[in-house]
């Protein structure tokens, strides 16, 4: 892949803190105390939007590269969405390079929504209704703080320069109107459910200084997560969920804005669902959105259909599915496709007349998406 400056790959660095457990800790116990414990703040600067000018789409030879660009980088936008797990089941517990040499597999942002919502869901509520606070420290540096407010229904995790293994996070999660709902199975391997939902707010910056990278990460967005599984026998004679086999993400929003140096990007007007399903053995993504940022010099309208899916789950890129990318500025459409043939990786086709026939058409490798 080429330098971080030309694509943020923002939402998929932003979590690499997740592979390492970091945000998995705290959750309503830990270190640090209860009650009357203090929380403390941490923030970033404000993101300045990227262009918003609809970009024009445009067709012959000389506007073949150009639109392979802006296919590739809107189509990478939408695998920023995934979930971190590789199965519903269990998340990533190491990290594995890409060809890029520094992201961990499938590291993205519906991986902070999951852990979030985890914890969400995990959560015993106060009998007093007072706030429960847990400080722990991070193993290079810097804090993280969890906090429930069972009262106000709402969370909040603070990381303040928290470092773990050279990776430095700085800045705020939390959700507001909480709601836990569950339909449990009576009797072992018996169905269960359980639903979390919650308006997400995110300001967080994840830094490495090898290869010099921060993330930053802003935006308000509201999210439903569903875990569902099988009842199993628990020590006390009942039956508790078992590790679940299903977990489905959607979240949707106004903007979520997010920079890398003087790279930025911004979803707008987006409406993404991620379902992790075991039992199927594969991850889906489908929805809509608006992506405009710095390298394809505005925005653009994407439409994910037929869905992206990955399978296996562990894979690291699509085995099917494709986006659609309109402007306003322009009558015409390009069309992405994962394909198998004639080579390994996505076509891309651009119409003059987003109702006309095909006007040019590239085939791409992976490696050579990846590094538009």
């Amino acid at each position: 892949m080429k330098a971080m400056t030309k694509r943020t790959w923002s939402f998929r660095l932003l979590t690499t803190l997740l592979i390492f457990g970091l945000a998995a800790c705290g959750g309503s116990g830990g270190g640090g105390g209860s009650g009357g414990a203090s929380i403390p703040t941490a923030s970033n600067s404000a993101i300045a939007p990227p262009p918003a000018t609809p970009v024009a789409i445009a067709t012959g030879g000389a506007t073949l590269t150009t639109n392979e660009s802006i296919a590739a980088n809107a189509f990478q936008s939408s695998g920023g969405a995934l979930s971190s797990a590789n199965t519903a089941s269990g998340l990533v517990g190491s990290v594995q390079a890409d060809d890029s040499g520094t992201q961990a597999k499938r590291d993205t942002l519906a991986a902070i929504v999951r852990r979030h919502a985890e914890k969400l869901k995990d959560h015993e509520p106060s009998l007093t209704s007072a706030v429960q606070v847990a400080t722990q420290p991070c193993s290079g540096g810097g804090t993280l703080t969890v906090a429930f407010d069972d009262a106000n229904l709402s969370a909040i995790e603070v990381f303040v320069n928290c470092n773990e293994g050279g990776t430095v996070v700085h800045g705020t999660l939390s959700s507001s109107n909480v709601g836990v709902s569950q339909s449990l199975g009576s009797t072992p391997g018996s169905p269960y459910t359980v639903t979390v939902t919650a308006t997400f707010t995110i300001d967080l910056s994840v830094a490495t200084a090898a290869p010099a990278s921060n993330v930053v990460t802003q935006g308000s967005f509201t999210f439903t997560a569903g875990f569902s599984g099988n009842m199993q026998a628990a020590a006390n004679g009942g039956v508790q969920p078992g590790v679940p086999n299903r977990v489905q993400i959607s979240m949707g929003g106004a903007s979520l804005l997010s920079s890398n140096g003087a790279a930025r990007e911004r979803l707008s007007n987006f409406s993404i669902s991620v379902d992790d399903n075991d039992t199927q053995g594969r991850t889906t993504l489908s929805g809509g959105y608006t992506y405009a940022s710095t390298v394809i010099g505005g925005a653009v309208t994407v439409n994910i259909s037929p869905a992206i899916v990955y399978q296996p789950q562990s894979a690291l890129h699509a085995s099917s599915g494709a986006v659609t990318i309109t402007s306003s500025g322009s009558p015409g459409k390009i069309v992405l496709t994962v394909i198998s043939s004639p080579v390994v990786g996505v076509r891309v086709d651009a119409y003059a007349d987003a109702n006309g026939a095909v006007t040019d058409t590239a085939n791409l490798t992976w490696a050579q998406a990846d590094a538009l």
